[in-house]
C-alpha cells in the first residue's frame, strides 16, 4: 500500500488537480486500487472558495476516473462522498438528493466524474481521533474543547448517522475484496442531533460539559447553510454487502477506547 500526498512524509507526491502529473504518477504506479481521501472538508471554505473546492474535490476525481477509463489499467476506485448531499426529512435513500451549500455540490459533482470509473461511491460521516499532522477530527476537537473548559454550542437542529473511523477501514477492507459498483450510504444504523452526540460523547469520556450549550445553526454567523437532517438509510450496503451496521450509540461507546489507545 502506498500513500499520495503534498506531505513529507507522504510515499507518493504530486499534484492530482493537473491531467499531466496525475496522469504521470498513475502510470508510474499502475494501482490495482485507488481509494480517494483528498477533499476540501471545510463547509464554509468551500463557500468562500469555489473554485479550491472545484480542484479539490472534483477535478482530482476527474483526472482519476479519466486515467482509470482510457488507460485499460483494471484499477477499482472507492471515491469517498458525503452525508452533506442531503437534507429535510430523513433517513434518506440514495436517489434522495438535496444540494445546499458548495461543498455537497462539489463532493455530488465529483461522485458524477467517479462513475466514468469502475468503482464506488461511499457517502459516509465519520469520526474518532484523526492521526493525521494538524487536522482535528469532530471528536479532536469537541474532545479538546471539553477539557479546555472552551465555550461551545452544540447544534441541536442538525442531524446525522455518521462511523467511526476504525469501523469505517474495517470495511473498506471488505469493499475493496467485493468490488462491488455503485453509489452506497453508509453509515450508523440509526442517527441524532450533533448536540445529543456531543453530550453523549462527553459523558462516554467522562468529561464535564459545563462550557457546552445546546442551540441551532441558524443563530450561528455561519458563511454556508448547514444541511438540517443529513440521516442516512444505509440498508443498501448492509444487503450488497451481507453486513449489519452498528447504531451510532454503540459507535460512541467505542470511542473511550479509540481515545485511550490513541492517548497510550
Amino acid at each position: 500500500m502506498l500513500c499520495h500526498s503534498r506531505a513529507r512524509e507522504a510515499d507518493v507526491h504530486g499534484d492530482l488537480s493537473d491531467a499531466e502529473q496525475a496522469s504521470r504518477t498513475l502510470n508510474d504506479l499502475a494501482p490495482d486500487v485507488v481509494v480517494n481521501l483528498a477533499a476540501l472538508t471545510d463547509v464554509d471554505e468551500c463557500e468562500r472558495k469555489p473554485q479550491l473546492a472545484y480542484l479539490t474535490n472534483v477535478r482530482i476525481v476527474e483526472n482519476l476516473g479519466r486515467w482509470i477509463r482510457d488507460s485499460g489499467n483494471k484499477s477499482y476506485l472507492v471515491q469517498l462522498s458525503t452525508d452533506q448531499v442531503y437534507d429535510g426529512p430523513g433517513p434518506h435513500k440514495e436517489h434522495d438528493v438535496t444540494l445546499g451549500n458548495y461543498y455537497g455540490f462539489s463532493k455530488y459533482a465529483a461522485e458524477l466524474a467517479a462513475t466514468v470509473a469502475s468503482g464506488i461511491v461511499l457517502r459516509t460521516n465519520f469520526f474518532g481521533p484523526s492521526h493525521c499532522p494538524g487536522r482535528r477530527s469532530l471528536t479532536d476537537w469537541l474532545l479538546q474543547s471539553l477539557i479546555q473548559q472552551r465555550a461551545i454550542t452544540a447544534f441541536n437542529d442538525i442531524r446525522f448517522s455518521p462511523l467511526s473511523i476504525e469501523r469505517l477501514v474495517d470495511l473498506l477492507g471488505a469493499i475493496v475484496a467485493r468490488r462491488r459498483q455503485g453509489i452506497f450510504n453508509l453509515g450508523s444504523r440509526n442517527g441524532m442531533s450533533k448536540a445529543e452526540f456531543a453530550y453523549m460523547f462527553a459523558a462516554v469520556m467522562g468529561v464535564p460539559t459545563t462550557c457546552m450549550t445546546s442551540g441551532t445553526s441558524d443563530r450561528m454567523k455561519l458563511v454556508a447553510y448547514r444541511p438540517k437532517d443529513m440521516r442516512m438509510d444505509s440498508s443498501s450496503f448492509e444487503d450488497a454487502f451481507g453486513v449489519a451496521l452498528p447504531t451510532l450509540q454503540e459507535e460512541i461507546h467505542s470511542m473511550k477506547r479509540a481515545y485511550a489507545y490513541e492517548a497510550g
